[in-house]
């Protein structure tokens, strides 16, 4: 049982090194995603220009293409299956940017329309350079969008975008019982409840915190927490009346 049960651990701590790893490079991932855009920009431009069909050139292309994508879907692998779906849909059309001009060759079509024959030249190569500059922007772009996704989230958000609930309530400190005190004094500590009524205490099940002056400082202090006896004061709405403080469940409002 020991040896089975060590096995899930050494996967486990080899997962969470290899995570620390990503994080510790994300600025060398960046970095490193540039530099192979560059390059596979750089082969695209080789493949259409200089179309050399020699069986050397063309695989020595091919291993380089896929090592640098690779490398690109290496830095976003590690965030998430949205990023790396959309980096390797982009990575496969700049990969197929730089190969398309050895595999497409000019054909001749043909097609009979009641007794009329028509004759033209597939995958000329005026078409085929333009597929290629296409799939290799789309695909660039597919990439940067996912690791803006994967790096960058907020450069996507809108400008007047809603702030989450929970940002409202996060430039309060928590106040952890006898743990916090100011200037160094002491002082007795009572339950939060007791500066509560009756009616706060029933409706007390749907708070996750409850603000409170400590101090003179606003913290939030959970429903079963100990605060200062003679230091404390809660906060309530001057309307209703009723204890201000963060909601246990999503649809209630303090």
């Amino acid at each position: 049982m020991a040896a089975g049960s060590s096995a899930p651990q050494r996967n486990r701590k080899a997962h969470g090194k290899a995570y620390l790893w990503f994080q510790k490079n994300e600025q060398r991932l960046l970095v490193t995603d540039i530099v192979c855009i560059m390059l596979l920009f750089f082969m695209h431009l080789f493949t259409s220009t200089f179309q050399v069909f020699t069986q050397e050139i063309v695989d020595a292309v091919q291993i380089s293409a896929i090592v640098l994508v690779a490398f690109i879907a290496l830095s976003v692998v590690w965030k998430g299956m949205v990023p790396l779906f959309i980096c390797i849909l982009g990575i496969a059309m700049m990969y197929d940017s730089v190969l398309l001009p050895y595999y497409a060759t000019p054909q001749l079509g043909e097609a009979n329309f009641g007794g009329t024959r028509f004759t033209w030249t597939l995958y000329t190569p005026m078409a085929v350079s333009v597929a290629a500059n296409m799939h290799f922007l789309l695909g660039a772009s597919m990439v940067a969008f996912s690791i803006i996704i994967a790096y960058r989230p907020s450069l996507l958000f809108t400008r007047n975008r809603p702030e989450s609930l929970d940002s409202e309530w996060s430039k309060y400190p928590i106040w952890y019982d006898n743990t916090l005190l100011a200037d160094g004094r002491t002082e007795r500590s009572v339950p939060v409840k007791s500066f509560m009524t009756d009616q706060d205490r029933y409706l007390l099940w749907r708070y996750e915190y409850v603000l409170a002056d400590i101090y003179g400082t606003p913290h939030l202090v959970r429903p079963n927490g100990l605060v200062p006896k003679d230091s404390t004061g809660i906060f309530r709405d001057k309307d209703s009346g009723r204890v201000i403080g963060k909601a246990r469940y999503t649809g209630f409002f303090m």
